[in-house]
């Protein structure tokens, strides 16, 4: 009996001192795909968060589509499309951020808004990622949508 509770212990030391990987937060990835304007046009975001052992980054991206099916509307008067990527070394510190904004007139993005950040991982590292899409539909009402996500910790 006092053997096996030497055993017991033992593991269960042992067990204590190995990294905790079920303490680590998981990646917050996001996506959406939201009709908009009476469902003539989509908006799709997209926040991804990833890691390796040393680094993170957050890839954000916003963009917006014709519906996919017909009769297929005119391009919207005008939409603005936003991505921005931001870290932060601790929640004292001030935001960094990469972003891009882009905007038309009576057309589609050719490509998303996209922005990047990476960072040196740390128990107090901040990631956040941030996606918006205006739009002013064809009807004269506008429409905005946010997808928003911080990732606290960077994984450790």
């Amino acid at each position: 009996m006092k053997h096996s509770n030497h055993r017991v212990a033992l593991l269960a030391a042992a067990l204590l001192c190995l990294p905790s990987i079920a303490a680590a937060s998981p990646p917050p990835d996001a996506t959406a795909r939201i009709p908009i304007c009476g469902s003539g046009y989509f908006v799709e975001m997209s926040l991804d968060f990833g890691n390796t052992g040393t680094t993170a980054t957050v890839v954000a991206k916003a963009k917006v589509v014709s519906t996919p099916f017909s009769p297929f509307p005119p391009a919207p008067p005008y939409y603005a499309v936003y991505a921005a990527a931001s870290h932060r070394p601790d929640a004292a510190s001030a935001w960094t951020t990469n972003d891009q904004n882009l905007e038309g007139y009576g057309s589609y993005p050719s490509s998303p808004a996209s922005a990047t950040k990476m960072a040196f991982r740390s128990a107090t590292c901040e990631l956040a990622g941030n996606a918006v899409v205006s739009v002013h539909c064809p009807g004269g009402n506008w429409e905005y949508k946010t997808l928003e996500r911080t990732w606290v910790g960077c994984g450790l």
